[in-house]
C-alpha cells in the first residue's frame, strides 16, 4: 500500500468512522473500493446553503465542485455542480446547473460549448442528487453532502420511504431513487431497483457510512472529516500523469482462442482483486454470478462446440456461473446482449459442472481463457484464488 494509501487507512479506521462526535464545520467521507480509495468528498452546510468537493478516481482523477442552496421550506433553490477532469483522458469539463420550476426540475448541462436542457417532474419536498460515475461505473458515487441533506427530510417510521431524483453528471439523465427507513438510525437507498446501499447514520442523524458491497458497484463509504480532497486530487492526478492511474474498475477484455483452427470469442468484464476475498464474499456462494463485470459476458464460436460433454450449437451466448461450497456450474444461456444482472433462467440452454481447484496464489485480475491444442482444449475462468475448469472441444 503507498504511503498515501496508508494515510487514507489511517483516517478511516472503525472508530474514526462509526463513532458519534461533535458537529464539524467540514464534514468528510473516503469511497473504498476492496483496499482501493476510489472518491473521496468534504463539504460545508450553513442553513440553506451547501457547499463541497468530490475527487473521482475511475476511469482517472476527476475533481467536482458544487454548490447547493434550498429554499426556505428546505426544498432545492439552484444547484450547480462544475467538473474539471485533472486525469482523466478524453473528458471535457462541464457544468451541471439545477433549477426548481415549480413542480419540476430542470436540468442544464454546459460542456465543450453546447447546452443540452432536460425537465423532470418531481415532488416539490424532494433533494436532487448527483451521481458522478462514468462508464460502466455511472453508479460509483453519489454526494453524500446532498444525501445527508435528503436524509432530513426522510420520514422518521419505519418503512417510509422518500423518493429522490438522481441526476448523471455524465449524461444528464435523470433516475428516480427510493430512500428507505429501516430504523431510527438506519437508511436503506435503492440502487436502481437491483439492490440497496446501507446507510448507517450516528445519533445526530449525519450519514457515518454507507455499504454497496450488495450492489454492483461493491464499495464502502466511510466518514473521515480530515479528508483534504483538493491535496489528494492534485496527488492522485500526479499518479495517473505518471502511468499510474486506476483506469476503468473492470476493462472489458475481448479473448480471442483458436481450437481447430476455428475462433472462439469471449468477451468479459475483469474485476481486480483489490485485497478482497472474493469467493463467498465479493462472488457469493448459491447464487448465479454474472462471470465478470458490466454487460453479460459473451462466448461466440461460428462452429458447434460440445462443452463439458454438452452440446453447444455454433452462435453466441451468455456465460454464467452458479458456485457452491461443493462445486460451481458453469451456464450456457440464449440471451446475450444484456447487462450483467440481466440474468433470465428461462433462456438457459445448459448448466454444465466444472472442476474447481485452487491457485498456489492470489489472481488479481479476473480472467477467461481457453488454452488446447488440435480440436481440444480446456476453458478456465480464475480469480483470486479459484480456478474453474471445464473440457471444450470443436466439432
Amino acid at each position: 500500500m503507498t504511503p498515501l494509501l496508508s494515510t487514507l487507512a489511517a483516517l478511516c479506521t472503525v472508530a474514526a468512522c462509526s463513532h458519534p462526535r461533535p458537529a464539524a464545520p467540514r464534514v468528510g467521507y473516503v469511497t473504498l473500493l476492496g483496499n482501493d480509495t476510489v472518491a473521496a468528498e468534504s463539504f460545508v452546510r450553513t442553513g440553506n446553503h451547501l457547499e463541497g468537493d468530490i475527487l473521482v478516481r475511475v476511469p482517472g482523477t476527476v475533481h467536482f465542485h458544487y454548490v447547493v442552496d434550498a429554499a426556505g421550506d428546505g426544498s432545492l433553490s439552484r444547484s450547480v455542480l462544475d467538473m474539471h477532469p485533472l486525469g482523466a483522458p478524453n473528458m471535457a469539463e462541464r457544468r451541471v446547473t439545477l433549477e426548481r420550476v415549480q413542480d419540476s426540475v430542470r436540468i442544464i448541462v454546459d460542456s465543450g460549448g453546447k447546452t443540452r436542457t432536460f425537465t423532470h417532474a418531481v415532488d416539490r419536498a424532494a433533494i436532487p442528487t448527483f451521481m458522478t460515475g462514468f462508464d460502466e461505473s455511472f453508479g460509483l458515487y453519489e454526494s453524500m453532502g446532498l444525501w445527508d441533506l435528503a436524509m432530513t427530510r426522510v420520514p422518521s417510521s419505519a418503512n417510509d420511504t422518500m423518493t429522490v431524483l438522481g441526476i448523471s453528471v455524465a449524461s444528464g439523465r435523470a433516475t428516480l431513487r427510493r430512500f428507505l427507513r429501516r430504523a431510527p438510525t438506519a437508511v436503506d437507498v435503492d440502487y436502481f431497483g437491483m439492490a440497496w446501499n446501507h446507510v448507517t447514520l450516528d445519533s445526530a442523524g449525519q450519514i457515518a457510512a454507507v455499504d454497496a458491497r450488495e450492489t454492483t458497484e461493491q464499495t464502502r463509504t466511510l466518514r473521515s472529516d480530515g479528508v483534504d480532497v483538493m491535496a489528494l486530487a492534485k496527488a492522485f492526478a500526479k499518479r495517473d500523469r505518471d502511468g499510474h492511474s486506476l483506469g476503468s474498475a473492470s476493462p472489458t477484455v475481448t479473448m480471442q482462442a483458436k481450437l481447430g483452427g476455428s475462433p472462439i470469442v469471449v468477451v468479459y468484464g475483469s474485476p481486480r482483486r483489490r485485497g478482497r476475498d472474493v469467493l463467498g464474499n465479493v462472488v457469493p456462494y448459491d447464487r448465479v454470478w454474472r462471470t465478470g463485470a458490466n454487460a453479460a459476458t459473451i462466448l461466440s464460436s461460428d462452429k458447434n462446440l460440445v462443452i463439458g460433454g454438452t452440446a453447444v450449437p455454433a452462435g453466441t451466448y451468455t456465460l454464467w456461473t452458479l458456485p457452491t461450497k461443493s462445486g460451481v456450474q458453469l451456464i450456457v444461456n440464449q440471451q446475450k446482449g444484456q447487462w450483467g444482472t440481466d440474468y433470465n433462467a428461462r433462456q438457459d440452454l445448459a448448466r454444465i459442472p466444472m472442476k474447481a481447484t485452487t491457485a498456489a496464489s492470489p489472481l488479481e485480475n479476473f480472467t477467461i481463457a481457453i488454452d488446447g491444442q488440435g480440436n481440444t482444449g480446456e476453458l478456465r475462468i480464475a480469480w483470486d484464488t479459484f480456478v474453474w475448469t471445464v473440457p471444450i472441444e470443436v466439432k
